[in-house]
This record gives C-alpha cells, sequence and structure tokens, in this order.
C-alpha cells in the first residue's frame, strides 16, 4: 500500500471534523437542543468562517495582499441574501441556501474581476 502524503492526510481528517460537527450541530438542530441564542451565534460564526478560509487563501497561499477583501465579501453576502429573500417562497431552504452561497461567490467574483482588471496595470503597492 502507498503511503499518504502527510497534507493529503491532514486535509482527510480536516474534512471529517467538519462533516461530523455539521451533521451534530444538525442533529441537535432538529431535536431542538440549541437555543435560539446559540443558533443566533452560529450565524455570523458560520460568516466569519467562510470569510476566513477566503482570506487565508489570498494571503495565505497565493501571498497577496488584499485590502478590499471584506468589500467583495459585503457584495457577495448582499447579492446572496437579496437572492434568498426574494426566493423565500418559492423554494426550499436548503437548495435556496446554496443556490444564494453561488450566487454571492459570482457576483463577489464579477466585482473582483471589474476592480481588478484596472488595479492589475498599477506597480507597486
Amino acid at each position: 500500500m502507498k503511503k499518504m502524503n502527510p497534507t493529503t492526510k491532514y486535509n482527510i481528517i480536516t474534512y471529517a471534523i467538519v462533516i461530523i460537527a455539521y451533521i451534530f450541530v444538525t442533529v441537535l438542530g432538529a431535536t431542538g437542543h440549541i437555543s435560539s441564542l446559540m443558533e443566533g451565534l452560529l450565524v455570523p460564526l458560520c460568516i466569519y468562517v467562510i470569510l476566513a478560509v477566503s482570506l487565508n487563501l489570498v494571503v495565505g497561499i497565493l501571498g497577496e495582499l488584499s485590502l478590499g477583501h471584506a468589500g467583495f465579501m459585503c457584495v457577495g453576502a448582499f447579492a446572496g441574501s437579496f437572492f434568498s429573500m426574494c426566493t423565500k417562497e418559492a423554494m426550499p431552504g436548503g437548495l435556496r441556501f446554496f443556490l444564494a452561497l453561488v450566487i454571492g461567490a459570482v457576483v463577489a467574483a464579477l466585482f473582483g474581476i471589474l476592480i481588478g482588471i484596472p488595479v492589475l496595470r498599477l506597480r507597486g503597492d
């Protein structure tokens, strides 16, 4: 049997922890064991996790300094929440959330491209 790369091993462990945490929170929510305070705290927590992962991608892996990162996050969050509110009665919550997440990411990427085209022509910081 071939020996597994340490990075792949750590990634699999991380994915497993995230999946187990998701299942745990879903089961607690379905059985009513999560208070309304905890539900209210989980929403911004998940938003900050998404922001931290995306900021790690830009700053940590790519090595770029992004000062407008939070602005693009806000544009994507607004687009996703606007889509979610407009389709509240039309589709179920899980599908609506997934589509809102994808739409938010696409809109943020489009704004990033629109702002990035002239910025890439600049020299220096």
